[in-house]
């Protein structure tokens, strides 16, 4: 029997919805419902689209959605993250240091990095996430083989960084979100890190649907759609989706749904764009759209694909992604794109083909509920707690 508390590192909860954000709130939702107790460390930032620097909340102890939440003061220097960012953005090389400066000055908390201290000890796991921004750097490397990781790598600079391998060589346990970032994790860092990445497991993420998720608002929608659910950011390519979807010549429109870069959504009356929705919303809106659309090219997993299946809708995802391509070939729940021409010959056929749609989105469900029912996610996290416990 698993006796011990889980404590969720991550540095923003409440409001935003992004990936990580959306794991940590599925695992601790979850583990209290059966029994184990979970709570999560955060910091008092409000999202990613707010100031890293200013504390949107007081710090203390909250309730979110029935978890226990501890927020903790944000870091205030910010000046040598954006000299950083200035190099980045021009497409100059970073020095050691400047990397290190990513991280150390981004999103960060001193006071959550020094509470953490009473948390490391026999009767709690702790568990960090994602690797890309620097409060979990921080509290990972403050106490070597002392907390966990949910990397939710990419393919993208930061990973290959040194900062990266050190954050690995000192995690306790490492969880990947899926089969390709582990195979990307030991390409590049197995010889160095060495068994830590090698044996490391393959948790996946819990998606389900939520037994009640409320009554969804009326929703103005188009008689037939696709949709792109999630952060608006060019990193996601949502410009490119932008472009290729002008490009469609089909009766279709696009609905976004989520936050970030308002200006990305093609101007018309082919897009429309809800903004933040609540889940009751956003499931109603994939319920009833022809496919979900992800083109991004670094996913660790893709939450947004697994809750289109959910809904019983494919998706249609890049070809360049190795996580959601091998996802969708997995269980044939949609299709892949190399291009522009590609996208639009998938709407087209998707569009067209009633009954193709309605089987990719049945395949899809069932390869969920086959691999990443909370069940068998949260099974996989803490058979690996206890093995370690064994093990002494």
């Amino acid at each position: 029997m698993f006796n011990k508390k889980i404590g969720i590192i991550t540095p923003w909860f409440g409001r935003f919805a992004g990936g990580a954000e959306l794991l940590a709130r599925g695992m601790a939702r979850e583990l209290n419902k059966r029994g184990v107790s979970a709570s999560v460390f955060t910091t008092c930032s409000q999202s990613p689209y707010d100031s890293w620097w200013q504390d949107h909340y007081e710090p203390g102890v909250y309730d979110v959605e029935g978890i226990e939440t501890r927020r903790f003061a944000t870091g205030k220097v910010r000046e040598r993250y954006d000299a950083v960012i200035r190099k980045l953005t021009r497409g100059q090389n970073l020095s050691a240091a400047e990397q290190n400066d990513f991280f150390d000055y981004g999103i960060n908390s001193a006071d959550l990095i020094q509470a953490v201290v009473g948390y490391v000890n026999d009767s709690y796991e702790l568990i960090a996430l994602p690797y890309f921004h620097g409060l979990t750097h921080s509290v990972v490397n403050q106490y070597p083989g002392k907390i966990s990781l949910i990397p939710c790598f990419h393919d993208e600079p930061q990973f290959y960084w040194p900062a990266t391998e050190r954050l690995l060589a000192n995690s306790k346990h490492i969880f990947f979100n899926s089969i390709e970032e582990k195979q990307l994790t030991i390409k590049n860092y197995g010889r160095s890190v060495g068994r830590r990445v090698v044996e490391s497991v393959v948790t996946g993420v819990g998606v389900e649907l939520p037994p009640s998720n409320g009554e969804p608002k009326t929703l103005t929608l188009p008689d037939r759609y696709f949709v792109y659910a999630g952060r608006k950011e060019r990193g996601k390519n949502v410009h490119v989706l932008g472009e290729w979807f002008l490009e469609y010549a089909g009766d279709a429109k696009l609905v976004f749904i989520g936050g970030g870069d308002e200006t990305l959504v093609p101007a018309g009356n082919r897009c429309l764009d809800l903004g933040f929705v609540s889940e009751a919303d956003k499931l109603e809106v994939l319920r009833h759209s022809l496919g979900v659309i992800n083109l991004s090219e670094n996913e660790s997993f893709s939450i947004v694909i697994m809750e289109g299946w959910l809904c019983g809708v494919p998706s249609v995802v890049s070809a360049q992604c190795a996580v959601t391509r091998n996802h969708v070939s997995r269980c044939n729940g949609g299709l892949f794109v190399s291009n522009k021409d590609e996208f639009c010959e998938a709407l087209k056929y998707l569009e067209a083909q009633d009954s193709v749609r309605h089987n990719m989105g049945m395949n899809g469900q069932q390869y969920l509920a086959r691999e990443f029912s909370f069940d068998a996610v949260l099974a996989r996290y803490l058979n690996e707690f206890l093995a370690t416990d064994f093990r002494g």
